[in-house]
């Protein structure tokens, strides 16, 4: 007989799918660690920082330095440079950028004044003159500064033109390409990541490195390790529901129940935020699982079968859960705020449907063979609290809290030892790129100057450019060595010694007309220059030993993802604290008011699991995932606490509580065997809380009333 009850469940997983893939919901979902940050004015600067064209380079070397070498990496320029949205960057400069270079030579470097006290003009000229007339081949002399009167640059020893082309000193060539403004999404970084695996997969002695390649690889290693994890989780679920149910109809209506809940989780998060982390989206899948404890009470009671009133018990372990959620989510922090939203739309859904749904639907309920075993119930309830207090004590003492985001993400040593191999090569492993901002252009290159003479060793591209300031204090400089003379007698000498007049028109060459700069003139030099908001900004590579100094100025944006999250957590540490002071106490109350009598009994399945998942603290480092994943296992805890606590307490509640155990484990435990340390977090947390509550359920005292 058709009822219609029975196509419920499927018909609103059926709309939730078409409106999940009307309004792209799974577009939301990021990989991007960044998507974890709160939004905020530094996270637009990291988006525009990576929007730059200079951060998004590709590195190839070819090993050796002998004929084939060069053929080959010259053959693999050809190819990638095919690739759509890469070009080869040359090795002569910009031609414009030349032309400035030549004219403000002078304003530019800066000059070694030890070298003006024995000045002998005539000697440099002669030795000059002498090493033209004795060479062989043709000697290079440097016209702009045949005086060496300049600061020699240090930077970028390793490299050297080798046949006429750029390679690492000694090892091997080298070749750098650019990456067009336009490449920014996933999908495009894919496009070029699988056509230069595609170009390098048969050829050997070559390194590739690009930092968008993170961006692929460890998206790929979270997907495909995220699916592992699901399939596994559904697997074990199905055997739960198949080998101990035995409940065909049952299985299928809760998977449709779970994936829905799942999807309008999804489908209401992504109007909320345009970026949700795929973290979040695998603690909303794993903690529906926990919802399936609503279905294994009312079920085991008899719910489905019988007309049956209210499950107060229930209703109260889902409210106190919702609840603690509820106040977390006014935590001005975007991760927390994506965890709780779509722990609370996930659960109330699949709260609704297992407490009102399911009956109407009904399941017919097989006669489960349950062993009880005789088990240790000597242990009373303030003796447990009283040793989860001191073991509280002494892992507080030892707890640390890691803010380092990256320790989260996939550990791809391979490609950190390809970028290794380039940073080591281009001098470039002590610096870390930083954005440097300014309400003017003359300002942005003012501080750019100043922070290049403060760290020479730095790699500040906009310095290389004059501001008025330094022009005009230049000048003083010039007037006072009095340049002018000394390039009189070097033209007047260089005549007397047969050079060709004007031989050294371009040295010291002075100019009264100070630079004036537009974004668009400075751009055209191939210097990249943005406007954002009522900034300019560019990038720069300072040393990373310098960065509490460097911080410090108000020009310099520090874009590190790690140095943001600590600051962003920083922000928000007091309201944090606030929030989980009445968090607990809410769940407190709520204990109390649901157990009373047995109080003692609940408490010690809340104070338990806590401590000896913060006994970790003497093995391990505490992250942002750790932390969160301890309020799930309290959120589980209450649910238990209540049940076990209630007056109406029977066997049927201890087989219900065993399953949830097992789902719970199927949905959060199974995370342990992730390699993503994000995932991996949640799953030893969870591991460790689903152990404390199956060993109090073993030794902890029962109520007088629990036969």
């Amino acid at each position: 007989m058709f009822k219609l009850t029975n196509y419920i469940n499927i018909l609103i997983l059926c709309t939730l799918v078409i409106l999940v893939v009307l309004f792209g919901s799974f577009s939301h979902i990021s990989t991007d660690l960044q998507s974890v940050l709160p939004n905020s004015e530094k996270k637009e600067l990291l988006n525009e920082f990576n929007n730059l064209k200079s951060t998004k380079k590709i590195f190839l070397s070819v090993e050796g330095l002998e004929k084939n070498a060069l053929e080959k990496i010259k053959k693999l320029e050809s190819s990638f440079s095919k690739i759509e949205g890469v070009s080869l960057e040359k090795t002569h400069e910009n031609k414009k950028l030349k032309e400035y270079k030549d004219k403000y030579k002078v304003y530019i470097e800066n000059i070694d004044e030890k070298s003006l006290d024995n000045l002998n003009i005539t000697k440099k000229l002669e030795e000059i003159k002498s090493n033209l007339l004795k060479s062989n081949f043709s000697y290079f002399v440097n016209k702009q500064d045949p005086l060496s009167l300049y600061f020699k640059d240090g930077s970028f020893k390793n490299l050297s033109l080798e046949n006429n082309h750029l390679s690492i000193k000694n090892k091997g060539y080298i070749s750098i390409f650019n990456l067009d403004s336009s490449i920014n999404t996933i999908s495009e970084y894919e496009r070029i990541y699988d056509s230069i695996e595609k170009t390098i997969f048969s050829e050997k002695d070559i390194k590739v490195f690009s930092p968008i390649f993170y961006f692929v690889e460890n998206s790929r290693i979270i997907k495909s390790d995220v699916n592992k994890i699901i399939a596994i989780s559904t697997f074990l679920l199905i055997l739960l529901y198949l080998v101990i149910l035995k409940n065909v109809k049952l299985l299928l209506n809760t998977i449709v129940t779970l994936v829905s809940s799942i999807l309008f989780s999804l489908l209401l998060c992504s109007f909320f935020f345009d970026k949700l982390s795929i973290f979040v989206m695998v603690f909303g899948i794993s903690i529906s699982t926990v919802a399936i404890d609503y279905m294994f009470h009312h079920f085991m009671h008899d719910y489905y079968k019988e007309k049956k009133g209210f499950n107060k018990d229930v209703f109260l372990g889902m409210f106190t859960t919702v609840g603690a959620f509820v106040i977390l989510s006014f935590v001005s922090f975007d991760l927390i705020k994506q965890f709780c939203y779509f722990s609370i739309i996930s659960l109330l859904f699949s709260y609704f449907q297992f407490a009102f749904l399911y009956p109407k639907i009904k399941f017919s309920q097989k006669n489960t063979t349950t062993k009880y075993y005789k088990l240790y119930t000597k242990v009373r309830p303030v003796y447990v609290i009283s040793f989860a207090i001191i073991l509280l004590i002494f892992s507080i003492d030892r707890f640390h809290f890691d803010l380092n985001l990256k320790n989260l993400d996939v550990n791809n040593k391979q490609l950190n030892q390809t970028e290794k191999y380039f940073s080591n090569n281009l001098n470039i492993q002590k610096n870390m790129p930083v954005l440097l901002k300014a309400k003017s252009i003359e300002k942005l290159i003012e501080n750019a100057r100043m922070l290049k003479n403060k760290y020479p060793n730095s790699y500040i591209p906009i310095s290389i450019l004059i501001d008025e300031k330094s022009f005009l204090d230049k000048n003083l400089l010039l007037q006072k060595i009095n340049l002018k003379d000394i390039k009189d007698k070097l033209d007047k000498k260089a005549m007397q010694l047969g050079f060709k007049a004007n031989y050294f028109k371009d040295a010291y060459s002075l100019t009264n007309n100070k630079p004036i700069y537009t974004k668009e003139s400075i751009n055209d030099l191939g210097i990249e220059l943005i406007h954002f908001k009522d900034y300019f900004l560019t990038y720069a590579n300072l040393p990373k030993d310098k960065i509490a100094e460097f911080s410090k100025y108000d020009s310099i944006v520090n874009i590190s993802i790690k140095t943001m999250f600590e600051q962003n957590l920083s922000s928000i540490y007091d309201e944090l604290m606030v929030y989980g002071t009445i968090t607990v106490l809410f769940i407190l109350l709520m204990l109390f008011l649901s157990t009373k009598d047995n109080y003692l009994l609940s408490f010690a399945y809340l104070i338990f699991p806590i401590a000896l998942i913060l006994s970790l603290s003497f093995f391990m480092t505490f992250n942002i995932l750790h932390f969160f994943m301890l309020f799930v296992i309290l959120s589980i805890s209450i649910d238990f606490g209540i049940y076990l606590g209630s007056k109406n307490l029977d066997k049927s509640t201890y087989t219900a509580i065993f399953y949830s155990l097992l789902s719970t484990f199927a949905g959060f435990g199974v995370l342990i065997f992730s390699k993503v340390n994000a995932l991996f977090s949640i799953g030893v947390v969870a591991s460790v809380g689903i152990l404390a509550i199956t060993l109090l359920i073993i030794i902890l005292k029962r109520p007088s009333y629990d036969s």
